[in-house]
């Protein structure tokens, strides 16, 4: 009799709280608070370009909801060959706001508070709880096209009702979408080397404002100063206020562009080149150590380089990523260049069979840089340009210095002499 009773009990409470919610999910939208908070970069590389949610708060209970897009899940304990095999799946979530965690992760976060219109508020709600459902949640993420701030910022435009994408889609963009993108790796120059030769010739063009807001940095600097036209008829701006409640004390700071990072790649690759030729000259003198030495480094450079080809050939022609197309670089670093490695071994063990490895590797890197130095000039032409200036930068002094070509000086002065 008593479980009877309590069963009753629930049901009563369970069916007279059910018209109070469906009452404030369609009246109650003016005690409903939306924000937008931007978080800074942090330590895995997913998350270097930093993350935006959608908050939505009701004033009454302080219940504040999270919603992000972007979260994804891999099944093995390797994120980056899950992404490249493309296993990895993304969806849309809610949960709770952790302002605690992101504290102590040491990130910058910021939020925005939007003054909304109820219109506005109903259509981002209601939006957001659908995407979140089991049968909807799931999407083909992009990493400029669908990301954790492109879905924050078509729901934003969604709500404005298209406000936000008929003012910002056709006003020209600050920079590149290559220079947003290595605004943020710029202290990390081995991965702001690689992105930056592995992002094509597309990624060289400016873009609106609305294609910049993929990242959540540029969604904080064009919402801020926003106004739009509320249900009403009356101007209204978008953000009312803006809460700073965290700066980071330990990371670099997010640069407005990207720093020109190229003279210090043609620094690095001048300083090898030099280092090369003198190893060189120390040949007659020590032609043990010099074979060994020469072999060693001309294998090392052909692994690197030909591994880096290979990724982008894969990125290019098997994979087909978008925003890896039109890739001048594959013209001379590409994965022929992992048969350097044997040819390098073959030097340094003083091993001759069908081919002459000393022969062998000076072809090779001539024609590394001719055809480097053919992009060099295609970039005359505008149609194929590409902002590949620190990869030649640091590969050409290199290869120059391997190839064939100043040995052919070196006779032609003689003559001349």
């Amino acid at each position: 009799m008593i479980r009877k009773i309590r069963a009753l009990t629930v049901l009563l409470l369970v069916f007279s709280f059910a018209p109070l919610h469906a009452q404030i999910d369609q009246e109650g939208f003016d005690d409903y608070t939306f924000k937008i908070a931007i978080y800074g970069p942090d330590d895995e590389i997913f998350i270097w370009w930093g993350h935006a949610a959608l908050i939505v708060e009701n004033t009454n209970w302080y219940y504040p909801r999270v919603y992000d897009w972007g979260i994804f899940s891999y099944p093995s304990d390797n994120f980056l060959k899950d992404f490249i095999h493309d296993r990895v799946r993304y969806m849309v979530s809610w949960g709770t706001l952790n302002i605690n965690t992101r504290i102590d992760e040491d990130r910058d976060i910021t939020i925005y508070t939007l003054a909304l219109d109820r219109t506005a508020k109903e259509i981002m709600y209601d939006y957001a709880e659908s995407r979140v459902r089991a049968e909807d949640r799931y999407y083909d993420y992009h990493e400029f096209l669908d990301n954790c701030s492109t879905g924050v910022r078509d729901i934003l435009d969604l709500g404005l009702r298209g406000q936000l994408k008929d003012t910002l889609e056709n006003v020209p963009g600050r920079i590149s979408m290559r220079h947003h993108v290595r605004r943020f790796t710029w202290f990390r120059p081995f991965s702001d080397w690689f992105l930056d030769f592995l992002m094509g010739r597309d990624l060289d063009e400016k873009r609106s404002p609305w294609d910049e807001m993929f990242l959540p940095a540029e969604i904080a600097r064009n919402i801020v100063d926003f106004k739009y036209i509320d249900e009403h008829g009356t101007e209204r701006s978008l953000v009312s206020s803006v809460q700073l409640l965290n700066t980071s004390k330990t990371r670099p700071p997010i640069l407005q562009e990207p720093l020109i990072t190229w003279p210090y790649y043609l620094a690095a690759g001048l300083a090898v080149m030099w280092l090369l030729f003198f190893i060189e000259t120390r040949r007659e003198k020590f032609p043990r150590l010099f074979r060994i030495l020469w072999g060693s480094i001309q294998s090392l450079m052909g692994l690197i380089l030909g591994a880096c080809g290979t990724v982008l050939f894969i990125g290019l022609y098997l994979l087909n990523y978008d925003y890896i197309q039109q890739n001048l670089n594959i013209l001379f670093v590409n994965p022929l260049l992992l048969i350097i490695v044997p040819l390098g071994i073959l030097f340094a063990l003083n091993k001759s069979s069908l081919i002459c490895p000393d022969r062998s590797l000076r072809f090779i890197w001539t024609c590394v840089f001719i055809m480097g130095g053919l992009t060099v000039v295609l970039k005359i032409i505008p149609f194929f340009y590409q902002g590949n200036h620190s990869v030649y930068s640091l590969i050409l002094p290199i290869a120059f210095a391997l190839s064939n070509i100043p040995g052919k000086i070196h006779m032609l002065m003689n003559k001349k002499i």
